[in-house]
């Protein structure tokens, strides 16, 4: 039987790569928006959008964050595509609150926990994929375990891919999806 880690990992390396982060570092900025609790502090990430069609693409999607080491630190999902998760937020510099020339990547549940594995491992880079639904159904049918249960739902992208999310976050551990267990305080 595939464990929940073999299955994310099977569905990661099947997912499209959608966008490289190598790094953090510069100045610190904080978003452009009115008022909120994810306005920042943040630190400028260096990355590549590595597909801009996969990028503007719309419709449900499951998304993975992976680091260098090969552990599966969060699992998302979109309705609307990745970038409407992972955005290119107007900037503003920290300190002068003048605005920046460049937009920054930015993802609210994902960044402070990217920002702190940087700190503590200096070069840990991490790369996000996307799977539609599609997609997704022909990986399950491939794999042995309780995810080929979530077929039935293969016409249905979005109960499809939200079912497959909800799963991996609930049968997580230390290599896979260790963000959302600390977003939620549920580790296991």
């Amino acid at each position: 039987m595939t464990t929940p880690f073999e299955a994310a990992t099977d569905i990661f390396e099947a997912a499209h790569p959608i966008l490289k982060i190598h790094g953090f570092g510069g100045s610190r900025w904080c978003r452009d928006v009115a008022s909120g609790s994810r306005i920042g502090p943040w630190l400028e990430a260096s990355y590549s959008i590595l597909d801009e069609k996969a990028w503007k693409s719309k419709g449900p999607c499951l998304y993975l964050v992976r680091g260098d080491d090969k552990r599966i630190r969060y699992v998302g999902i979109s309705r609307n595509g990745v970038k409407h998760r992972w955005r290119l937020s107007p900037a503003l510099d920290a300190e002068t609150k003048r605005p920046l020339a460049k937009r920054q990547l930015f993802h609210s549940q994902c960044w402070k926990h990217m920002e702190l594995e940087y700190q503590n491992a200096p070069g840990v880079q991490f790369e996000v994929r996307f799977i539609g639904g599609e997609s997704l159904a022909r990986v399950l049918s491939k794999t042995e375990g309780p995810l080929r249960g979530f077929l039935p739902l293969a016409d249905d992208h979005e109960g499809l891919t939200s079912a497959v999310e909800r799963w991996l976050c609930n049968n997580k551990s230390k290599d896979l999806v260790s963000w959302n267990s600390a977003m939620t305080g549920k580790g296991k």
